[in-house]
């Protein structure tokens, strides 16, 4: 019995120590009269997080990402080109003072002369 106590204690310190991930939701939104293309999204150094081909006018796409327990930055750049082959920027982040800084949707809204950064609160149960 007490073997198994010991074995059930080890296992349990095992995962106690593993970091845990977290989950960012990101919202794209074109509120534009086009369609966009090239959709991207980066972290800080230049990974692409996700990337799309394009998104059509008055459409919106969402996407998960498991964020690591350890990870420091929490900025984001949101690549795009316009139907005029203007390409823009903009970045975001879901840092934020508190426990649930992590429980965030990130959104980029598409403006016909701007992009919108905003959060949504996850609901999360």
């Amino acid at each position: 019995m007490k073997r198994i106590f010991t074995v059930l204690l080890f296992i349990g310190l095992i995962f106690s120590c593993v970091p845990e991930d977290h989950v960012l939701e990101l919202e794209l939104v074109n509120n534009t009269s086009e369609t966009v293309k090239n959709l991207r999204v980066f972290t800080a150094g230049e990974k692409v997080s996700f990337e799309v081909d394009a998104l059509p006018a008055g459409q919106e796409i969402a996407h998960t990402l498991q964020v690591p327990g350890d990870a420091v930055d929490g900025k984001y750049t949101f690549r795009f080109t316009r139907n005029n082959g203007k390409e823009e920027s903009v970045t975001g982040s879901y840092l934020q003072e508190g426990d649930d800084y992590f429980k965030k949707t990130l959104v980029f809204d598409i403006q016909q002369n701007a992009v919108n950064v905003s959060h949504k609160n996850l609901e999360v149960k």
